[in-house]
């Protein structure tokens, strides 16, 4: 008697439910077929890399201020998310002059964005503010905090409209340093099998070929103006990272690290 062949294993991808990342899970999203098995899902960015870190998911769109706090895992050298600009999903706004913040409300899934805030504060304002945990909405946020660190889908349906003191943290970056902030990248654990990197670059090679049908799907879903996505995720981020992003990366994760801000960590990039 011949046993029956062993069902393949699945293994899991996750990636960021917001909608400046969708262009990299478009893809992922249609089944795009790979080598071996997968599922995928969607969460928020804190989740994404929770389930990555204790290995429930092989690859995650995860922070970059997630990668100190993952040994072992690489980031992919060649996709992220990232700008050279304001991108207005990332506001740090205050309801006091930046100087006087001693209080700042976050949302758990922002950790990228939370500590570009307090590395920005304590390197140009000279404050620590203490981090308060909080969800959108700005309201609730600012209830109980002197000013709130907003991203994703919140921060893009209230930027220039707050009456409040705005920053973009991102466009707060390219300032200080001249160099691209990148929000998120692709984390790959060690066991992850051939062909994800590929995977992972098809599935923004599927956004492109689809763009025109994509968006005004992305723009519903998102409860965007068509015109407005098409900017954001066409001329305000990039999806592609070169010599100058990852320097980027590398420079944020060193200055957080000078600060205080995060933990160390030198090496985050995948190998070939």
């Amino acid at each position: 008697m011949v046993d029956a062949a062993k069902p393949p294993e699945v293994v899991s991808i996750v990636g960021v439910r917001f909608l400046n990342a969708r262009p990299l899970l478009a893809g992922l999203e249609a089944s795009q077929p790979a080598p071996f098995a997968y599922r995928f899902s969607t969460a928020e960015p804190s989740e994404c890399a929770e389930q990555l870190g204790a290995g429930r998911a092989i690859a995650g769109l995860v922070p970059t201020a997630a990668l100190p706090f993952l040994p072992g895992v690489g980031a992919l050298p060649s996709l992220g998310v990232a700008s050279r600009q304001e991108v207005r999903s990332v506001l740090l706004i205050s309801r006091v002059p930046l100087g006087d913040v001693r209080t700042l409300a976050a949302h758990a899934a922002s950790r990228s964005s939370v500590a570009l805030a307090r590395l920005i504060l304590a390197e140009r304002w000279g404050v620590r503010p203490r981090v308060v945990e909080a969800r959108p909405p700005l309201e609730r946020m600012l209830a109980g905090a002197d000013a709130a660190v907003l991203i994703g889908d919140p921060a893009l349906h209230v930027q220039g409209r707050t009456g409040l003191d705005e920053i973009d943290l991102a466009a707060a970056w390219v300032e200080w340093t001249g160099l691209p902030f990148v929000f998120a990248v692709w984390g790959v654990r060690p066991a992850a099998p051939a062909g994800v990197g590929s995977l992972l670059e098809g599935s923004l090679a599927y956004a492109r070929e689809h763009w025109q049908d994509l968006l005004p799907r992305w723009a519903e879903a998102h409860g965007m103006d068509l015109e407005q996505t098409r900017r954001y995720l066409g001329e305000t981020l990039t999806y592609t990272l070169g010599e100058a992003e990852r320097e980027g990366l590398q420079e944020f994760l060193r200055r957080a690290a000078a600060a205080g801000v995060l933990p160390p960590r030198r090496e985050v990039w995948r190998a070939a």
